[in-house]
């Protein structure tokens, strides 16, 4: 009796395991793309509570995915917007200075006294032209992620400052008693741009970009023609190059920088508008002029709430104007030099879409 019972034990012990590996081999063919999908993760030492984690993994990774997450995931931070308006107050402190016969207002200074001839000019706002700045920017295929064109775009922007000063001028004779000038500045810009965004972060992904912009930009210092003063107007049209870089530092807070050239922002453009009186930016110091400027620009931005944002920057603008031949001022024999730069605090509001 008792080898009959070894008997059945042994073939029961030789069915079994065949059955079960018929049933894990069917088990495991369904199985394996979710374990595939996990095989990055280490299963748990239970293999039926391995199987039970597996499926969510895979829609965790599913609903992070661009294809069939970017419905239901949150924005991310920085992401590119359709329409972009800034409006901001503005401060805007201008410098300007004119030497006949040298390449630079501080080369005149280095000549001996007695080498010093001729009418010079320099002018510093101790009061700030206050006024305004507005700007909008579009990006029409902004929120086309997967295509090229997504950050090309166009940027419109005016601006505006008002103040008054006492001017006077200095030259052989002496100087000239301080009189008030009123004078108004004035710039607009019209430019095409491109950006490439990129994201940053881990935790929640925001987004900064790298661009370049080109375009025409305007710059006006308009005094008024009532008042007898010797400071001189400045009127320039020109084309301008740009390339800007935002990066995330924060969640609220990222920073702006851009650094651009102004070509031949030549001055007395369109004399016949105000009947010759442009011309003078030119006649003054010289019979031709050839112009070269700069731009750069520094500041923080972020958002405030929804659509709503903040902006503050500092931005430089210079320009150095060399003349050649003889001007109607005294000592202007031989041309010279104007050199002029603003200096603007811009602090605004920003209304995205």
């Amino acid at each position: 009796m008792g080898e009959p019972a070894r008997r059945m034990t042994t073939t029961g012990c030789a069915r079994v395991p065949s059955g079960l590996l018929w049933t894990l081999a069917l088990v495991g063919a369904l199985a394996s793309p979710a374990v595939a999908a996990a095989a990055s993760e280490p299963l748990a030492p239970a293999s039926f509570h391995g199987l039970r984690e597996t499926p969510s993994r895979l829609s965790l990774q599913l609903f992070a995915g661009p294809g069939n997450g970017k419905k239901s995931a949150p924005p991310e931070l920085g992401a590119p917007t359709w329409v972009r308006l800034n409006l901001a107050l503005t401060a805007t402190w201008r410098r300007y200075c004119a030497r006949p016969g040298v390449d630079g207002c501080g080369a005149f200074e280095r000549l001996p006294e007695e080498d010093q001839v001729g009418d010079t000019s320099d002018f510093s706002s101790t009061k700030p032209y206050l006024g305004f700045a507005l700007e909008l920017e579009a990006l029409p295929l902004a929120h086309r992620e997967t295509s090229v064109l997504r950050g090309l775009g166009l940027r419109l922007g005016v601006q505006q400052g008002y103040s008054s000063s006492d001017v006077t001028l200095t030259g052989d004779g002496g100087q000239t008693p301080a009189r008030e000038a009123t004078a108004t500045d004035t710039a607009f810009t019209a430019q095409a741009l491109y950006r490439f965004y990129f994201r940053f972060g881990t935790t929640r992904p925001q987004q900064g970009y790298v661009g370049a912009r080109a375009g025409l930009q305007t710059r006006a210092f308009d005094v008024d023609a009532a008042e007898d003063t010797p400071l001189s107007g400045t009127h320039r049209v020109y084309p301008a190059v740009a390339v800007d870089l935002s990066v995330p530092l924060f969640s609220s807070v990222r920073l702006d920088a851009s650094g651009g050239l102004l070509l031949s922002p030549r001055p007395g453009h369109s004399p016949e508008a105000d009947g010759g009186r442009r011309a003078q930016e030119i006649t003054d110091f010289g019979t031709s002029v050839d112009s070269f400027g700069w731009c750069a620009e520094l500041g923080v931005s972020g958002d405030i709430w929804g659509p709503l944002g903040y902006d503050v920057a500092f931005r430089l603008a210079h320009f150095r104007d060399r003349f050649t031949g003889a001007g109607t001022r005294t000592g202007w024999t031989n041309g010279g030099v104007a050199e002029e730069t603003y200096s603007s605090l811009h602090v605004g509001l920003i209304a995205s879409y």
